[in-house]
C-alpha cells in the first residue's frame, strides 16, 4: 500500500521493535541449533582447527594436520556429520536475507556467528582428506560431496578420496598436458586441493603458465600455490606472472607466492612495485602477500614507506586501503603522511 505522498508507509516503532526482536530470537534460535559437541586437542576444538580451510587461498598447517590426526574417530565422526549437514529452510532464506544487507552479513555471517551449511561441507571434505587413509569411514560421504553442485565442494572431496584411498596422481596430472582438453579444468581444480600430493603435476602447470589464454594461466597460478612444492621450479615461474597483462593473473600469482614464505628474499622485491599497481584486487594481493612475508621491523622500514607512495594512486579505494595498512603497521608514520 502507498501513503498519499507517495512513499512507501515506514513501520511504526512498536512495530520496528518487534520486528527486530523477532529477528534476534529466530537467529538465536539457529546459533543455538548448530552448536553441538566437538573433539578438542591441545585446548583447542575441532571447529577452530579447521577454521578457513574452506578459503582457497589457505592450506592447513603441520600443527593442524597434526591435530586433526591426534583427534581420530571422534574427528572423522564429527566431520562426515559436517559433511551430510543440510541448512533448514529458515536458515537459508535467512542466509539469502542477509546477502542483500551488507551490514547484516558482515555482523553475523561474516563473523561467523552463523555457518552456511557450504562452508561446513568445504572444511569438512579438506579436512577429511588432511587425515587421510584413517578416514576411510567417510568415504561413501565423500562420494556424495564429489557429486556437489558447489564446484569447490565437489573438487575437495574428489580430491580427499585420491588423498584417503591413496591413489595414484600420476592420471590426474596427465590429464593437464592439454590446457584445451574437456576435463582440463575439473583437473586443475581437484589438483589445486591436493596440496602436497599434487606435486607431481607441477612442471605441466609451470609450462601452462605460457598459455595465451588468461584464464588457463590464472587457474595454473591458483593450483600451484595449492600444492605449494618445488620451490626451485615454481617460484621463479610465479614471479615472472607478476607482470602478467592480467590482473586475475598478477593476483593468483601473487597469492601463490605467499605461500613460499623461504623464499622471501626473492619474493618481497617484486611484490613491493605492485603497490603501485592501480588494479585494487593486485594492490590488496601485493599487500597482504608483504604483511605476511615481513617481519614487523621490515613493515615499517620497508612497507610503510611504499604504502605512503600508494596514498597518492589514482585509485581512490587504493589509497583508502593504503591509509588503513599504514595506521595498523606504523601509526606515526601515518600521523606523519597526514592520513586521518
Amino acid at each position: 500500500m502507498k501513503a498519499l505522498n507517495g512513499r512507501k508507509p515506514t513501520l511504526n516503532r512498536p512495530k520496528r521493535i518487534a520486528l527486530t526482536v523477532g529477528s534476534i530470537v529466530i537467529l538465536s534460535i539457529m546459533v543455538l541449533s548448530q552448536r553441538t559437541h566437538e573433539p578438542s586437542y591441545q585446548g583447542k576444538p575441532l571447529s577452530k582447527w579447521i577454521r578457513g580451510l574452506e578459503y582457497e587461498n589457505l592450506n592447513p598447517s603441520e600443527e593442524a594436520r597434526a591435530a586433526l590426526r591426534a583427534m581420530g574417530k571422534p574427528a572423522i565422526n564429527r566431520l562426515i556429520s559436517m559433511l551430510e549437514r543440510k541448512d533448514s529452510t529458515l536458515k537459508q532464506k535467512f542466509i539469502a536475507y542477509a546477502r542483500r544487507k551488507p551490514e547484516i552479513y558482515n555482523r553475523v555471517i561474516a563473523r561467523r556467528h552463523l555457518i552456511p551449511e557450504k562452508i561446513y561441507h568445504a572444511q569438512a571434505v579438506t579436512a577429511l582428506g588432511e587425515i587421510g587413509p584413517a578416514a576411510q569411514a567417510a568415504i561413501p560421504a565423500l562420494i556424495a560431496a564429489s557429486k556437489d553442485g558447489f564446484y569447490p565442494v565437489a573438487a575437495r572431496a574428489k580430491a580427499a578420496l585420491i588423498q584417503i584411498r591413496q591413489e595414484s596422481v600420476g592420471p590426474l596430472a596427465r590429464s593437464l598436458e592439454d590446457p584445451r582438453s574437456a576435463n582440463w579444468n575439473e583437473a586443475v581444480l581437484i589438483i589445486k586441493y591436493l596440496g602436497t600430493t599434487g606435486q607431481p603435476a607441477v612442471p605441466l602447470l609451470v609450462k601452462a603458465l605460457q598459455d595465451t589464454n588468461d584464464e588457463v594461466r590464472s587457474c595454473a597460478s591458483a593450483a600451484l600455490g595449492g600444492i605449494a612444492s618445488n620451490p626451485e621450479l615454481t617460484v621463479p615461474a610465479l614471479i615472472g606472472c607478476i607482470k602478467d597483462k592480467s590482473p586475475d593473473v598478477r593476483r593468483e600469482a601473487i597469492d601463490a607466492l605467499r605461500k613460499f614464505k623461504n623464499a622471501r628474499e626473492q619474493i618481497v622485491p617484486v611484490l613491493l612495485p605492485r603497490l603501485q599497481d592501480t588494479d585494487l584486487n593486485v594492490w590488496l594481493g601485493a599487500a597482504f602477500g608483504l604483511q605476511d612475508l615481513l617481519s614487523n621491523v621490515e613493515k615499517k622500514t620497508v612497507l610503510a614507506p611504499a604504502l605512503i607512495q600508494s596514498l597518492k594512486s589514482p585509485n581512490e579505494t587504493i589509497r583508502e586501503n593504503a591509509d588503513l595498512f599504514l595506521q595498523r603497521i606504523d601509526p606515526a608514520a601515518a600521523t606523519k603522511a597526514g592520513t586521518k
